[in-house]
């Protein structure tokens, strides 16, 4: 009888728990006579559970049902026990069914003490819900609720189960609720469970609050710190979000391309431009986001926007260096122009009309600024046949004309001043 007491001990490790709800039933009185047996009866049943330890599952089956068809209704402790056995040799088998089937034989025959009575009832409400009978298992484990003098927290973990296959969320949430209630430590799993119910039922607060105590029960897991930040950004919660978010990249959690461009685009909508261009540059220069046209440019107009001019221009650069048309080009001529770079804004100018691909309105304005940066350079000629381009194009032809008008001023200038200098 020992070696069935290791196995129902495993069999059942999953299942008992600290925790427990006391209840008001009363006390079980077994109908059969408990321990009733003779002693080749006690023989044979500690050879078929050796043979049950061992995996010799089909012989153990074989001569169990032997012993059962030279049984009467006096032997009901012997009956229950022998139908326990088997049901443990199709649970061990997969055989779900059939090992409920006899589990189900073993607790009408009332016979057993009990703990095992108890345990057993639960392992059936289990094996009907695996064997995909919800209702049947909910059913059952309302059958051993009403009979336990104490239900473990996991008994209300397995009847959230239940109603969550079936879809009744806002029972679901109660059970499980109750599960971490009655339990000094509840698994993470029952948190992971009640995650998703909330989630069903849109309650976004009450998903927060749980993610918050799945993160401190397991800090280095990823998902929790995303989920986390995901509920607080549909929460409208967006600068929480952003801290969650930073949080997990600080604590190096981030192994994914797409997570640092998420932080990114978290700065970046919560106008913190400076941070989003840091993160966004750092990941480019560790290789953890790739190197391309489109995030180069990105980095460029952030830095744009926290006004640090040189770091745009020198992303733009990066960018301009993929790019098969001169858009890059122009745009780095727009920042040499802000800080008065004539020169660099002639080269930058001269690359995007050479790379083209432009529109006119475009390919006008890169004209008129390539006229305007040579007069800044007292390269009147050279500015003379650049505003004359820019005169070809509709948008930059007012302005154009008005530059030839006051180049002659500057030419005529230059001229004045020259001839006054010489002896």
């Amino acid at each position: 009888m020992k070696i069935i007491n290791v196995l129902l001990l495993c069999l059942f490790a999953g299942v008992l728990s600290a925790g427990a709800l006391k209840t008001d039933n009363p006390v079980r009185k077994p109908a059969g006579q408990v321990g009733l047996m003779s002693e080749p009866q006690s023989k044979k049943i500690t050879r078929y559970s050796e043979m049950l330890a061992d995996e010799k599952y089909a012989e153990a089956k074989s001569g169990l049902t032997a012993m059962l068809a030279k049984l009467n209704e006096r032997d009901a402790y012997v009956q229950g026990i022998i139908y326990q056995l088997l049901g443990h040799i199709d649970s061990l088998s997969g055989n779900y069914a059939g090992a409920a089937s006899n589990f189900k034989k073993a607790i009408d025959f009332d016979s057993l003490p009990n703990t095992t009575h108890f345990q057993m009832m639960l392992q059936h409400a289990q094996l009907l819900m695996l064997n995909d009978d919800h209702r049947g298992g909910l059913k059952s484990l309302q059958a051993y609720m009403n009979i336990v003098d104490e239900i473990p927290d996991s008994a209300f973990a397995i009847k959230a189960n239940a109603h969550v296959q079936l879809e009744q969320y806002r029972e679901a949430k109660d059970a499980i609720k109750q599960a971490i209630q009655l339990s000094d430590k509840p698994k993470e799993t029952w948190y992971q469970l009640l995650l998703a119910i909330h989630s069903e039922l849109s309650e976004y607060t009450d998903m927060a609050d749980v993610l918050r105590i799945l993160i401190s029960l397991s800090p280095n897991k990823k998902v929790y710190w995303m989920q986390l930040h995901s509920v607080l950004f549909t929460l409208k919660e967006d600068k929480q979000s952003l801290a969650v978010w930073e949080l997990a990249y600080r604590k190096n959690l981030f192994d994914k391309e797409s997570d640092y461009l998420q932080l990114f685009k978290l700065y970046s909508y919560n106008d913190v431009p400076y941070k989003a261009a840091e993160t966004l540059q750092k990941a480019l220069d560790d290789k953890k986001v790739e190197s391309n046209f489109k995030h180069w440019k990105q980095v460029g107009a952030v830095w744009y926007e926290a006004r640090e001019l040189r770091k745009a221009l020198a992303a733009y650069e990066k960018a301009s260096s993929f790019a098969s048309d001169g858009d890059m080009d122009l745009t780095r001529s727009y920042l040499y122009l802000d800080l008065e770079e004539w020169n660099n804004a002639v080269d930058s100018l001269n690359n995007a009309l050479q790379k083209g691909g432009l529109d006119d309105t475009k390919t006008g304005n890169a004209w008129l600024m390539l006229g305007m940066s040579q007069a800044s350079l007292k390269n009147y000629a050279r500015a003379r046949t650049a505003f004359q381009n820019a005169i070809k194009y509709e948008k930059s032809r007012n302005n154009a004309q008005q530059w030839l008008s006051h180049l002659t001023t500057l030419e005529k200038k230059a001229e004045v001043a020259q001839e006054t200098s010489s002896p």
